[in-house]
């Protein structure tokens, strides 16, 4: 924990529980950042070794990320603006299919 030696002897155990619940969240912090490094070795590894072995066929190549994982809850404002650009690629989609069938219709297909 982080009570000093002294204070420890003196303090009922009931105070003690703040102490007690930093260290918790000091190693759940710890652990969250390990697991976050482990993230990005496996991507890294994905994107160098297992992409430079001929002989293993895969569907995909492995890449690196392209942009850091993002740890902080997105903003209002930014869960907005990407359900915007969701929506924009969503409407683009659909009108390149209507353009699509258009050209056939017009070829006689």
């Amino acid at each position: 924990m982080g009570v000093p030696y002294d204070l420890f002897w003196h303090l009922n155990p009931q105070k003690l529980l703040p102490f007690a619940e930093a260290h918790r969240k000091k190693q759940q912090a710890r652990s969250d950042e390990m697991w976050l490094m482990g993230q990005y070795v496996a991507s890294a590894l994905d994107a160098t070794v297992c992409n430079a072995m001929p002989f293993v066929k895969r569907r995909q190549k492995g890449k690196y990320f392209e942009k850091p994982i993002r740890v902080t809850p997105m903003t209002e404002e930014e869960k907005r603006i990407e359900e915007e650009k969701a929506l924009n690629q969503f409407i683009s989609f659909f009108n390149g299919m209507e353009n699509d069938k258009s050209k056939r219709r017009s070829k006689g297909e």
